[in-house]
């Protein structure tokens, strides 16, 4: 698969957990909390995939 296909695909999907959690759990917050949260969530969530896409590659290669 091509990195830029596999790239989209994580921030598609971290996008979308990101606002899901936003709208579950920041319903009362200021839109600049909102913001952060976000931003926040997004990265935590790209690295995770990240992770776990380098500990497939790595199994894989074995």
């Amino acid at each position: 698969m091509s990195y830029a296909i596999i790239g989209t695909v994580l921030v598609i999907i971290s996008s979308a957990l990101s606002l899901l959690i936003l709208r579950l759990n920041a319903a009362q917050q200021p839109k600049q909390v909102k913001i952060i949260l976000f931003g926040l969530y997004f990265w935590g969530f790209i690295f995770l995939q990240l992770a776990v896409c380098a500990v497939i590659y790595y199994f894989q290669k074995q």
